[in-house]
């Protein structure tokens, strides 16, 4: 009797000692398991942070471009409360003109053509006024491939916007001043005399210039009150029909606002060139020189 329980009492011990093995087995799967769990609340923690307390806006997406959740910094960029952003979205908030763009690319996204975007467009803030913005949009897809949500990052680049609308503005100004100084330079109107006005022209006259050479003898005319005004060509080497047709129809306008039109410095290349296009100079005063022609100018005005 006392030989079968000894006999009894291996199997029951090495049954205890896999269990004690078995035990601590699970411990340590335990301590592994609760070591995981503290570093994903942390992660959670760090994310929760990052997301509350960015100094830009950030938000997910669903499918249906309504709110997952978003942070107060987003909130604040848009002028709404937690409870009013709630209750929109961010198509209903993107300025009308550039939700296409937008949307073109968050169905690519869906469809998985891409997977993230940045784009600059406007947003409706809620008391009306725009707000520029670049986003940043990270789509997030489940283990088959399709589409679960997306990140959003929304950056408030409106001062910088602003400053370089100030920016290209005053360019355009520069711009502007330069090309109103070529002008001037290239259509050159002198007041020599009360009522009288010489323009010299120099170089080579295209459609363009004769056109501003028009523009500015006529504002010149009516500016002035002019009742001369002479036209020297001396220093223009090449006039082709459209030019000459050109001058002839400044001289003409002249006459229209009650003024007379002299043409001096004729070279004889473009007077031949006047010959063989056969240009009507009938109400034209012609003479070979600026001189002679404020000469003539000042002789007509003591009548």
């Amino acid at each position: 009797m006392e030989r079968q329980l000894t006999q009894q009492s291996v199997p029951i011990e090495e049954d205890v000692d896999l269990l004690r093995l078995r035990i601590a087995d699970l411990e340590r799967q335990v301590e592994v398991q609760a070591e995981e769990i503290k570093s994903a609340r942390a992660d959670a923690l760090r994310y929760r942070r990052y997301f509350d307390f960015a100094q830009i806006g950030m938000t997910v997406t669903s499918l249906e471009t309504g709110w997952v959740e978003f942070n107060q910094r987003l909130c604040e960029q848009l002028g709404y409360s937690p409870e009013e952003m709630t209750a929109t979205n961010w198509v209903a908030l993107t300025h009308p003109e550039d939700v296409s763009l937008d949307m073109d690319l968050f169905n690519k996204l869906i469809r998985g053509e891409i997977q993230r975007y940045s784009l600059d467009k406007r947003f409706v803030r809620k008391d009306g006024s725009t707000m520029y913005g670049n986003i940043l949009i990270q789509g997030v897809y489940r283990p088959d491939g399709s589409f679960d949500h997306l990140f959003g990052f929304l950056h408030d680049i409106t001062e910088r916007w602003e400053s370089e609308k100030e920016r290209l503005a005053l360019k355009q100004e520069i711009i502007d001043a330069q090309k109103r100084a070529l002008r001037e330079l290239s259509t050159p109107l002198i007041p020599v005399a009360k009522h009288v006005l010489v323009m010299p022209l120099v170089g080579t006259i295209d459609n363009v210039r004769a056109q501003a050479v028009l523009e500015v003898l006529l504002d010149g005319v009516t500016k002035h009150q002019a009742r001369m005004t002479i036209l020297d060509i001396t220093g223009v080497q090449v006039m082709d029909n459209d030019v000459t047709n050109a001058i002839i129809q400044a001289a003409r306008a002249v006459s229209l606002l009650g003024a007379q039109a002299i043409l001096t410095g004729i070279q004889p290349g473009i007077a031949k060139t006047l010959v063989d296009l056969q240009a009507d100079l009938s109400t034209v005063m012609t003479l070979s020189t600026v001189r002679e022609g404020i000469s003539y100018a000042l002789g007509r005005l003591k009548r």
